[in-house]
């Protein structure tokens, strides 16, 4: 595969703008905010498409950054390459308006009836990730990321399975890890939800429990209103007797008064006369005298009819509670039983582990044997960076390096900064020549040597010029271009 030109109609900050490249190596150098980097993403972009990021990632995520500035709602741009002899034109547009990915072969003139299915076949089937953390450096990403080992994984199965295209460790992996976060999700949702509800009906109970207490404290005893009932009805009991005497006493006072008025004798009726008030006075006294316990046994028993209303409204109130708390307990019964039922959840949870686990077992028993490949050209291309000072070196499926010297073993924390760097690169190359397999595929690499002192730097660019393949390189400093001549003119 060779990229021949690119058009950039709408992307960033550029519109319209053509470059056109050449076989070997290409070197693009311009200035800091001259759109080198937003070139370098283009170029994925039309082999890759540029999806759009959902939620808080959008904010942020390649598609937004890369937004044309003129005319954000036409998003688009093309790419000519030449693969296998024919001429093909990928277009694409990323706003989502128009046809998202076009491919024509200008050569047979004719459009491709899949266009995707294409460009993975000239990809050698390489997956983003895979291509991300090879064959594309971005600035200052010399080193890859994990996901490169399950790539590298998912590769040596097939490989030691003669390249068996419907074997994907990577996707099975991923679908599996899928899974298990779905069940993660509906399981911490349930949770969160239980225990709310659990927690607010234990409150409700609670406070339910207490007022049925307090409710309880204020109905009184049986003892006590039926000794309140029997000194009522003494009372009552002795009013008849209590009549009997103020008649006599108020018939006595009228007999005395009517002998004052109406005897002779002035001494007599004197006498009845005082006779009369005594009488009457008694009759007073006896009125005021009965009349008060009758009066207060009235009020008694007006007063323990309202006691006995509410007693009775206590004590229908207190059944209440009493069923409203029996129906909290029985709705907290239920949720403990919604909790229990969320073990089949996590049974599902650690059976996917397992599935995991085992699948990441197997792929590292066969990255232990067939890995020696990676290791083999990473190793030859480390002694080429650094002039055979370091010439081995060994990769396991988790990326872990060790340098093999004659002296020792060194781990890369040991190194210097840009051994390091050459070690990640040394890894890149290797990596995507093994995912490449008979296609050369270009490299694309922006600021790849922006840590790399004047030597690293040319060795680096002498076997970049002699690896065979197109290399596009995009770089803000003019060495490269200086070394590169003198590694063409010293041949």
């Amino acid at each position: 595969m060779e990229i021949l030109d690119i058009t950039v109609k709408h992307y960033g900050k550029f519109e319209n703008y053509r470059m056109a490249f050449r076989p070997g190596m290409n070197i693009i150098c311009g200035g800091n905010e001259a759109g080198k980097s937003t070139l370098h993403s283009f170029l994925r972009a039309m082999l890759f498409g540029l999806p759009r990021g959902r939620g808080r990632a959008a904010r942020t995520d390649e598609y937004q950054i890369r937004q044309p500035w003129e005319n954000p709602g036409y998003f688009a741009g093309e790419m000519r390459i030449r693969e296998a002899g024919d001429i093909y034109r990928i277009q694409r547009d990323f706003s989502g308006h128009g046809q998202p990915l076009t491919v024509v072969c200008e050569t047979k003139e004719r459009e491709l009836e899949a266009p995707q299915e294409f460009l993975a076949q000239m990809l050698a089937g390489m997956r983003e990730a895979a291509f991300c953390n090879t064959i594309f450096v971005s600035q200052a990403g010399a080193r890859t990321d994990e996901g490169l080992a399950e790539e590298l994984r998912s590769f040596m199965v097939n490989y030691e399975n003669s390249l068996d295209e419907r074997l994907d460790v990577t996707g099975a992996l991923d679908r599996l890890r899928k899974r298990k976060k779905g069940f993660e999700q509906k399981k911490r949702q349930e949770e969160e939800l239980l225990d709310a509800r659990i927690q607010k009906c234990q409150t409700e109970g609670e406070y339910i429990r207490r007022e049925i207490s307090r409710l309880k404290q204020q109905v009184h005893p049986t003892g006590e209103q039926e000794t309140e009932a029997e000194e009522s009805t003494g009372l009552s009991g002795g009013g008849k007797a209590g009549n009997a005497a103020k008649a006599l006493l108020a018939a006595g006072g009228m007999l005395s008064f009517a002998g004052a008025v109406f005897l002779d004798s002035m001494v007599v009726r004197i006498f009845l006369g005082i006779s009369g008030l005594v009488f009457f006075g008694f009759f007073y006294l006896a009125w005021r005298l009965l009349r008060e316990p009758k009066e207060e046994a009235r009020e008694e028993r007006t007063q323990r009819g309202r006691e006995v209303w509410k007693q009775e409204r206590l004590c229908e109130e207190i059944r209440s509670r009493e069923e409203a708390y029996q129906k909290l307990q029985n709705e907290l019964e239920a949720l403990y039983q919604r909790y229990t039922a969320l073990d089949g959840l996590q049974t599902e949870i650690d059976a996917l582990d397992l599935a995991i686990q085992r699948i990441c077992e197997l792929s590292m028993g066969i990255y232990e044997r067939s890995g020696g490949t990676l290791n083999d050209r990473a190793s030859s291309i480390l002694s080429a960076l650094t002039r055979k000072k370091y010439q081995r070196i060994t990769i396991d499926d988790t990326l872990e390096v060790r340098v093999h010297t004659r002296e020792r073993i060194l781990r890369l924390w040991q190194l210097s900064y840009g051994t390091m760097q050459q070690i990640y690169f040394s890894l890149r190359m290797a990596a995507g020549e093994l995912f490449a397999g008979e296609k050369n595929l270009p490299l694309i690499l922006d600021e790849p040597f922006a840590m790399y002192d004047d030597a690293r730097t040319r060795a680096a660019l002498k076997w970049l010029n002699g690896c065979g393949r197109q290399v596009i390189l995009f770089t803000c400093q003019n060495r490269e271009e200086a070394f590169l001549k003198e590694i063409r003119s010293a041949r």
